[in-house]
């Protein structure tokens, strides 16, 4: 069985063009509850960052509505 992901919009930080991002859900998880740092990639400059204090927020709101739609 594969691993589950999440996908979630990011912003490119070079061109400010928003895309599709995954990370697997117990990678996310893991680092919201060490409060760890979470990597993003942004495919189009193969650019990578750590997620703002604004990104983890809005990635711990989509985790948190894909676990309340499994739930149902």
């Amino acid at each position: 069985m594969a691993e589950p992901i999440i996908r979630f919009p990011v912003v490119c930080p070079q061109c400010r063009n928003e895309h599709l991002t995954e990370i697997p859900v117990s990678t996310v998880a893991d680092a919201l509850l060490r409060d760890a740092h979470i990597s993003l990639t942004a495919a189009c400059h193969n650019t990578r960052w750590d997620a703002s204090t604004v990104e983890v927020k809005q990635i711990r709101e989509y985790l948190g509505s894909v676990w309340l739609n499994a739930q149902h």
